[in-house]
């Protein structure tokens, strides 16, 4: 009944999702011009060939004459995702929200969905769905590859949380730790596939400068368990525990932009402590005070085992100030720290 009610649910979600792929050809394209008088939707369209598509023939043409007025004016570029609504709707009343992407074999990819989906929120994941595609474009596989488009860029925070609940903090560990996952036993690919996008969805990669590769999490089926798939290897911190918190207090059900951009609350938070951190740690140099901001500062982030290693690893601040506050820190217990202002 779980497995009938779950896709149910995929299958509702979907319903408001489309894609179209058209092969573009340029010379068709320009033989008409803008605002000719004597140029039909049927001459205009001509230009972008049918490859494969859910839409209604009416939806479709109206695509098509989008796309390649765009194409006239110059205003699609190559490996460049764009998105813009448009004059049907998919689903509700609300017109479409559509993103395109002209690839370089000329393959034009769009993906649909209802504007209340806020798809603009999965650019990065849209634009690596894309890319991927590209090889497989004129094989009989890209309307399979096509079809499961939404699944794989929009959902999969949700399928996160119902496989792994509480172990999503770990995952969240693991990213600040630039860390990566080593699948063991039966776990599905889909699995594996959704826990890769959520890494990369988080990943503050960029700011873990001199970062060497962390620990290895074992992701593996956990046999007779309610929630068979599990990590191992990583231990969170309370700071990834409280984010994994929120993100499962949302649920699995909630709507994906929001999960989406609780994510990238997550990521951005984190980018902006390390930053804090490294102004109070060059401060710490020259004036004690800012010794005990720093050591308040991390002690109630719930995060500085990763702040600590990382600034460590940057080698911008000095060791002895590092070492003093490895050393409060690692005999404060649970003992609060008063936070007081400088007179």
């Amino acid at each position: 009944m779980a497995m009938a009610d779950k896709t149910a649910e995929v299958q509702a979600k979907e319903v408001s999702s489309h894609y179209a792929l058209f092969m573009v050809n340029k010379d068709k394209i320009n033989e008409e011009s803008v605002g000719d008088e004597n140029s039909t939707q049927e001459g205009e369209m001509a230009g972008l060939q049918v490859i494969c598509s859910t839409l209604s023939t009416q939806q479709e043409n109206l695509l098509r004459l989008f796309l390649v007025r765009r194409l006239k004016k110059g205003a699609i570029y190559t490996s460049t995702g764009a998105f813009s609504g448009m004059e049907f709707s998919i689903g509700g009343n609300s017109p479409a929200v559509c993103y395109y992407v002209l690839l370089p074999s000329q393959a034009l990819v769009c993906l649909l969905a209802v504007a209340e989906a806020n798809l603009e929120v999965f650019r990065p994941e849209l634009a690596r769905f894309c890319e991927k595609l590209e090889p497989h474009i004129k094989e009989q596989s890209a309307s399979d590859l096509l079809s499961k488009w939404h699944v794989k860029c929009v959902q999969y925070v949700g399928h996160i949380l119902e496989e792994l609940g509480p172990d999503t903090a770990a995952l969240l560990q693991l990213v600040q730790q630039n860390g990566g996952i080593k699948v063991e036993g039966k776990v599905p690919a889909t699995v594996e596939a959704d826990i890769q996008q959520f890494l990369m969805a988080c990943s503050v990669s960029e700011c873990l400068v001199g970062a060497p590769p962390g620990v290895e999490a074992i992701v593996h089926m956990r046999p007779g368990a309610t929630r068979k798939v599990c990590v191992m290897g990583v231990q969170a911190n309370s700071y990834c525990t409280d984010w994994a918190r929120l993100l499962l207090e949302l649920g699995p059900s909630a709507e994906p932009w929001r999960l989406r951009k609780l994510l990238e609350a997550f990521k951005l938070k984190t980018i902006k402590d390390m930053n804090i951190l490294k102004r109070l740690l060059k401060q710490a140099e020259t004036d004690h005070y800012f010794l005990y901001r720093a050591y308040a500062f991390l002690w109630q982030s719930g995060n500085s085992d990763i702040l600590l290693r990382q600034a460590a690893l940057e080698g911008s601040s000095s060791p002895d100030v590092l070492s003093v506050l490895e050393e409060h820190l690692s005999g404060c217990g649970s003992s609060p720290i008063p936070v007081t202002t400088r007179v």
